[in-house]
C-alpha cells in the first residue's frame, strides 16, 4: 500500500495525520498489510526524531525497543489489530539516537469495502511526562510503605520485649504479698492491678500493629451467621459471667448464610462483643441479635452500660480514638473499632453506633449477603 493507491480508509488516516500535524503531539504512522511503514505523518518527526525519508520502508518494529522486538511484541500488536480491529498499548519506544520515551498509542487495522486488510494506522503520543510522574509517585508510595513496615516491625518487637518483665513482676508481687505483713498488701494489690493494665495496653499495641499493617484483602466463603455468632459469644461467656452480666444471643431460627471471611467475621464480632462486656458494669446486660435487611444482614450488639460521650462519636471509629466512658476505658488505645470499620469496608459493609448518656450503646454491623463479583480489568 502506498499513498498514491491507498484505499479510502488509508486516505482517511492520511487526512487525520495532516490534521494532527498542527498539534505537534500525535504521530501518525501508516503501514502496509505486512507491517512496513509507508507514510510518516503528523508529529512523527517531532516525536520519533526520524525524517520521513529515514522511516519509509522500515518495519513496524523499527520504533520498538530491542527487548520488545526480541519478545515479538511488535508482531503481537499487529496481530491483535488484525484480529480485533485495534490494539492499544503503552510502552517504551525508541527515538532516533536511542533515546527512549514512553509512548501511548493505538493501532487500527485498515480494511477495504470487501473486508480485506490493507494496512494499519498507528497513532502515537509521547507521554514520558506522565510516566515519570507515575514512577515518582510509586517510588514515594514504596518508600512510605517500607517505612511503615519498619515501624510496624519495631512495634511488634517492642510489644514482645515489654511483655517479658511483667511475669516476674507479677510473681514477685504475689510472693511479697504472701510472706509480708498488712503494710505491703495494699501496695502489692496496686502493683498487680497496674500489671494488668500493662497487659491490656500491650494487647492493644499488638492489635494496633495489626491494624497498621492494613489488611488488603479478604477470603470470602459461605458462612452461617448463627454459628459464627454463637462461637464469638461462647468465647466471651466466661468474661461476662465474671462480671455477673447477662450475655444474650437472640437469632432467627432460619439459618442466615452470607459470604464473608470467617476469620475476619470472628474478629469483628469479638471486638464488638468484647467492648460491650468490657464497658458494661457489674450485673449489666449485653445482647446480640441479627436480621436480614434487603441484601444485607444487620448484626446488633447492645449493652446497658454508661454510653459514649457525644464529643467522641465523630471519632469513635478512628484509630486510637479514646473516651471516658469508664475508668477501664482509659486503659485501651482505641484500636478495636477502627479494625472493625476497616474489615467491614473490605466486605462491602459498614458499622454504625447509637448511644446516649447513661443509657448504653447499640452498634450495628451491616454486611452484604453476597460479595459483589470483581469486574474484569479493562486493560489495553
Amino acid at each position: 500500500m502506498s499513498p498514491s493507491n491507498a484505499d479510502p480508509s488509508a486516505d482517511a488516516a492520511a487526512r487525520l495525520g495532516r490534521v494532527l500535524a498542527t498539534t505537534q503531539d500525535y504521530a501518525v504512522i501508516l503501514l502496509d498489510a505486512q507491517g512496513v511503514i509507508v507514510d510518516w505523518l503528523g508529529a512523527c518527526e517531532n516525536v520519533l526524531g526520524y525524517t520521513a525519508q529515514e522511516a519509509l520502508g522500515q518495519p513496524f518494529g523499527f520504533i520498538f525497543t530491542p527487548e520488545d522486538r526480541d519478545g515479538a511484541l511488535d508482531r503481537q500488536e499487529l496481530e491483535v489489530a488484525r484480529a480485533s480491529g485495534r490494539s492499544r498499548d503503552e510502552r517504551w519506544h525508541l527515538r532516533k539516537g536511542g533515546l527512549r520515551f514512553w509512548g501511548s498509542g493505538i493501532l487500527h487495522g485498515l480494511r477495504d469495502d470487501t473486508g480485506t486488510l490493507t494496512g494499519y494506522c498507528k497513532v502515537l503520543r509521547d507521554r514520558t511526562d506522565v510516566r515519570t510522574l507515575l514512577d515518582e509517585q510509586q517510588h514515594r508510595i514504596d518508600t512510605q510503605a517500607q517505612e511503615l513496615e519498619r515501624r510496624r516491625r519495631f512495634m511488634v518487637r517492642l510489644g514482645h520485649e515489654l511483655r517479658n518483665p511483667l511475669a516476674p513482676i507479677r510473681a514477685a508481687a504475689y510472693t511479697i504479698q504472701r510472706v509480708g505483713d498488712e503494710k505491703v498488701k495494699r501496695p502489692c494489690e496496686v502493683l498487680e492491678r497496674q500489671v494488668e493494665v500493662m497487659v491490656r495496653l500491650l494487647d492493644d499495641l499488638t492489635e494496633a500493629t495489626r491494624a497498621d499493617a492494613h489488611v488488603s484483602r479478604i477470603l470470602p466463603q459461605k458462612v452461617v451467621l448463627q454459628e459464627a455468632v454463637q462461637m464469638a459469644a461462647g468465647g466471651l461467656q466466661a468474661a461476662a459471667e465474671a462480671k455477673n452480666q447477662a450475655l444474650a444471643v437472640v437469632l432467627p431460627e432460619v439459618p442466615i448464610t452470607l459470604e464473608a471471611d470467617p476469620a475476619r467475621l470472628q474478629q469483628m464480632l469479638l471486638n464488638l462483643l468484647g467492648n460491650a462486656v468490657k464497658y458494661t458494669p457489674e450485673g449489666g446486660h449485653v445482647t446480640i441479635t441479627a436480621s436480614i435487611e434487603g441484601t444485607q444482614v444487620a448484626i446488633h450488639v447492645e449493652d446497658d452500660g454508661a454510653g459514649i460521650p457525644q464529643e467522641l462519636l465523630p471519632h469513635l471509629f478512628e484509630l486510637f480514638a479514646r473516651g471516658t466512658r469508664t475508668a477501664a476505658f482509659e486503659d485501651g488505645l482505641g484500636v478495636g473499632l477502627a479494625v472493625v470499620k476497616e474489615l467491614a469496608a473490605l466486605h462491602g459493609g459498614s458499622i454504625t453506633v447509637r448511644t446516649g448518656a447513661e443509657r448504653g450503646s447499640a452498634f450495628t454491623l451491616r454486611l452484604p449477603l453476597v460479595q459483589p463479583a470483581m469486574p474484569a480489568s479493562d486493560l489495553p
